[in-house]
């Protein structure tokens, strides 16, 4: 029995480590290898498809030349037929030979691989136009026959050919030549070298290419060992349409271009197109050997700890049947005894430590409903004896006094400030209510202190947290204000523009160092408590931080020294709700 529970407790193991590992072996081999192989053979159709469109477009410029000599300007009487006919030009020969020069050097000059450019209309001369404005006839010219060379019977043709042009050395050139109706014929001299460096882009690093001309004859080869003849007698089988083929451990492909009659062949060798399946298949496979190796480990271990384990249970139970001495059972730190003890134990420990935190929680809650309770005794004290104050002042002197006005709006600012504080107020209610203040400074401060306000009128509808403006303000006038002789100018500017509410307080005053103004800006992004300067501006940031994030509110301190300090508040009101 011994022996067949620990077999089958690590054949167990190893059923449910290796069916995970199994299935998505499976799958892999299913899905994803015919998935990534049929993405190899589309991205290398797609690159030859890439290469058969540059080759398109570098050939295409014969159509513009054709173009050209359907204007009308160039198909009457004082045409290039009567310059090529003509024994001697006239003044409006040569402006147009000009003209027509002109036009076949723009093309030549914007394309580094076109080397020159002829035009033949039928004439009885024999002669040809190039983009030099030369005319040439057939058999003196420097390019001897090539119009019977070039000959053929599609309309539009490419022919690869060798010859001297301009008393050059011989060179490889692709001729393309394109006829009409009327017999008018342009070939355009296409420098070869050009197609190899084509031909070595990064469209075909991993393979070679074939361009065969009409008839099957090749035109070029990205590679000399290449047998184009043979490869294309093997492939008469395909159309020319298109087509994929596993010849010879190649990867064949085929692209026919109707635009200009040629057709493109791809050869990649199987080994380089499906190089990263390989690869990918052995990492697999040897990631699969690895797998099971730690399987069958960590199978046989679990099933010998599960059988000590049961043994120790067995034996224990025979001895106390057998009214024997009970055995000793050695414990392990990682049996499941130890497990289960340790389990038993953090239970225990984490309701304990539940119930005092529970505790600790509902002893704070009623020392803040003690504190708010105390609060709320407090102020409406001090609003009542303020009120008792001004009437008691107004009663001595028979008339309103300073006094007075002093009382009323610290009563109506201390009002506003105690009245539902975690509420929101508009921009409106703000300025009204700190407009108290200010008359309380200017009271104090007498032609020491003037307060400026430009206020956006589209930005008093939206809500801010209150008491914003009354810590700036009262940062300005205690820190700005250390000049007898020049009042202190605070100014006050609302804006609110794409979503973005801004609230600038800024001052005339002696402002602050440099250092200084940077131990603030940290005091300010990293709060460590209040300190005793500039608490107003901590206790506003403390708030903002706690209310917004960073994303949706930002406070920026500037100053210089002797020319002012300034406070701005940057709002995103996209995620705030605004009133009417």
């Amino acid at each position: 029995m011994r022996r067949r529970f620990f077999a089958e407790n690590m054949v167990r193991m190893l059923t449910l480590s290796l069916l995970p590992m199994l299935f998505l072996t499976v799958i892999f081999f299913a899905v994803l290898v015919p998935t990534e192989k049929k993405s190899l053979e589309s991205e290398a159709e797609i690159n030859l498809s890439l290469l058969q469109e540059n080759v398109d477009l570098l050939l295409n410029d014969s159509n513009k030349v054709m173009n050209m000599l359907a204007v009308p300007a160039y198909s009457n009487s004082n045409s290039i037929y009567q310059i090529l006919q003509s024994e001697k030009l006239g003044y409006v020969d040569f402006v147009i030979l000009k003209q027509v020069a002109a036009q076949l050097n723009a093309i030549v000059n914007s394309r580094d691989y076109i080397d020159s450019i002829y035009v033949y209309i039928p004439n009885a001369r024999g002669r040809y136009l190039t983009n030099q404005a030369n005319v040439y006839e057939m058999a003196s010219g420097p390019d001897k026959d090539w119009l019977s060379v070039c000959s053929g019977d599609s309309a539009y043709r490419v022919i690869r050919r060798s010859t001297s042009l301009y008393a050059s050395a011989p060179r490889d050139y692709l001729t393309v030549v394109q006829e009409n109706s009327k017999g008018y014929t342009v070939a355009v001299n296409i420098v070869v070298s050009y197609f190899k460096r084509l031909f070595t882009n990064s469209y075909l690093e991993s393979g070679r290419a074939i361009v065969l001309a009409e008839g099957g004859k090749a035109l070029f080869s990205s590679s000399q060992d290449l047998d184009a003849q043979d490869l294309v007698g093997r492939l008469e089988g395909m159309t020319d349409t298109g087509g994929l083929l596993r010849l010879d451990n190649n990867l064949i492909m085929r692209s026919y271009s109707p635009n200009t009659g040629l057709d493109f062949i791809s050869v990649t060798p199987v080994s380089l197109a499906y190089a990263n399946i390989y690869r990918l298949i052995g990492i697999t496979c040897a990631t699969v050997f690895l797998c099971i190796l730690v399987a069958v480990m960590t199978s046989y271990r679990y099933a010998v700890n599960m059988s000590r384990q049961l043994y120790a249970i067995l034996d224990l139970m025979d001895a106390a049947i057998s009214h024997k001495e009970l055995p000793e059972i050695r414990p392990h730190s990682n049996d499941l005894y130890s497990h289960i003890v340790t389990n038993m134990i953090q239970t225990f420990t984490r309701n304990d430590f539940l119930e005092v935190s529970l505790n600790e929680e509902k002893f704070q809650a009623l020392s803040l409903e003690l504190s708010a309770l105390q609060y709320q005794i407090n102020p409406h004290f001090l609003s009542n004896t303020l009120q008792m104050i001004d009437f008691e002042i107004l009663k001595h002197t028979k008339l309103p006094t300073t006094a007075n006005e002093m009382i009323q709006d610290l009563s109506i600012f201390l009002q506003y400030s105690l009245r539902a504080p975690d509420e929101d107020v508009t921009i409106e209610q703000e300025i009204e209510a700190t407009t108290h203040y200010t008359a309380l400074m200017a009271h104090r401060y007498a032609g020491q202190v003037q307060v400026h306000w430009d206020v956006d009128p589209e930005a008093q509808s939206y809500r801010i947290p209150k008491l914003i403006l009354q810590p700036m303000i009262e940062n300005s006038v205690t820190h700005g204000n250390n000049s007898q002789t020049n009042p202190l100018d605070i100014f006050i500017d609302i804006s609110v523009r794409d979503e973005l509410l801004t609230i600038q307080v800024r001052d005339n005053g002696n402002g602050v160092s440099p250092g200084r103004l940077e131990e603030l800006r940290n005091s300010l992004s990293s709060f460590e408590g209040f300190h005793e300067k500039h608490i107003g501006l901590q206790n506003l940031f403390r708030r903002l931080q706690l209310r917004f994030t960073a994303d949706q509110c930002r406070i920026t301190l500037d100053s210089q020294l002797e020319k002012g300090f300034s406070v701005t508040i940057c709002i995103n009101t996209s995620a705030e709700s605004q009133e009417g």
